[in-house]
């Protein structure tokens, strides 16, 4: 009964366009891996932005406890690491990053998890490429405008690091 359940929640979408787990449109998990996509996009999994997201009520804003959120957050991964190149690590192409974009309709959500996203990727002092380029494809998916997210002059910016989770 609850698999059956869970197919007419979640309904399959497999294969190369969607190679991971789909989440209904503007469910709290669909949310959550986007916040997810920001945490892995420079390719390490920083504490100083698990800090932000306790700090700024980050779970209570998507409506998903701490607990579902690492779950998430342990399925992304799982679901990534089938995309995997060898040691190169993983980039999600930018048709998979822009369903999952997809997968947040509502404007107010959309407004929560952009916040969140820009939250991630500024607390640790640093904008690296692949953070930026998931920032605005969020931006040019949702039509906010091709804004280009400023990064004050002591950061330093760096490239993406190995391992990344960003859109190729």
């Amino acid at each position: 009964m609850m698999t059956v359940q869970a197919r007419e929640t979640f309904p399959p979408r497999r294969g190369a366009a969607f190679p991971l787990r789909a989440y209904p449109a503007n469910s709290p998990r669909a949310m959550a891996r986007l916040v997810v996509l920001a945490l892995l996009a420079d390719g390490r999994l920083d504490d100083r932005e698990l800090e932000t997201l306790n700090r700024r009520g980050a779970f209570a804003a998507l409506g998903i406890g701490r607990e579902d959120f690492v779950q998430v957050l342990h399925d992304f991964c799982a679901d990534a690491a089938r995309l995997s190149e060898g040691a190169r690590g993983y980039r999600l192409p930018r048709p998979l990053v822009s369903a999952l974009l997809a997968e947040v309709t509502d404007p107010q959500a959309k407004a929560r998890v952009l916040r969140l996203i820009v939250a991630v990727v500024s607390s640790d002092g640093r904008l690296t490429e692949d953070e930026e380029t998931l920032f605005l494809s969020a931006l040019d998916a949702w039509g906010v405008g091709a804004v280009r997210p400023t990064v004050p002059p002591s950061t330093a910016r760096h490239p993406g690091a190995p391992g990344r989770a960003a859109a190729a």
